[in-house]
């Protein structure tokens, strides 16, 4: 509907699509692609479009189905992608800092026992933040998508938080171990 829309106005305007195309700054091809519904445009060239032709928005987007499918889509992958740069910057920021963290020598006392130093802490603090990033993500990000791309984000933020979740577990585990005696760092 919004490629027959955008047609019929701008051979109405009698303008080619490449006139249009320099005008909004896009390739010709772009906007052939959405006069001929191969594509749609984002909702920001919508806005352009509606613009540059003097239409409505109301006009151009009502009844087309497909259309209004995909300003949903977008509306959902632009902040999911935002927030799964944050994960996942917080999440790696942690597991690297666990793997930095473990100890490298002990604090030993008298009897040959391994005192318990900050890299404990530290061990813990990291694995606090990726539990705290796996909350906020199940609170505030996850949800059930239809749309293939965004089930794909959805696994690989889950499959990240995972990773990171084992990193930071087993860097703690191997602090622990560590002071007990049973590993040596060198």
């Amino acid at each position: 509907m919004v490629g027959d829309i955008l047609k019929t106005r701008r051979k109405e305007l009698n303008l080619t699509q490449q006139q249009v195309a320099d005008k909004l700054h896009i390739s010709r091809q772009t906007f052939s692609n959405w006069e001929n519904e191969k594509s749609f445009p984002d909702i920001f060239m919508l806005i352009e479009l509606s613009i540059f032709f003097e239409l409505s928005l109301d006009y151009m987007i009502k009844g087309d189905e497909k259309l209004m499918k995909k300003i949903k889509e977008d509306a959902t992958l632009n902040p999911l992608i935002q927030q799964s740069i944050f994960l996942f910057v917080v999440c790696l920021a942690a597991s690297v800092w666990a793997i930095l963290s473990l100890p490298r020598t002990g604090l030993v006392i008298e009897n040959g026992l391994t005192v318990l130093s900050v890299d404990v802490l530290w061990q813990l603090t990291m694995i606090i933040a990726v539990l705290w990033m796996i909350f906020i993500y199940m609170r505030n990000f996850y949800a059930l998508a239809e749309n293939m791309l965004i089930k794909t984000i959805h696994k690989v933020i889950q499959a990240f938080l995972a990773l990171s979740f084992i990193i930071t577990i087993c860097c703690f585990v191997m602090t622990i171990l560590n002071y007990m005696g049973i590993i040596a760092f060198k």
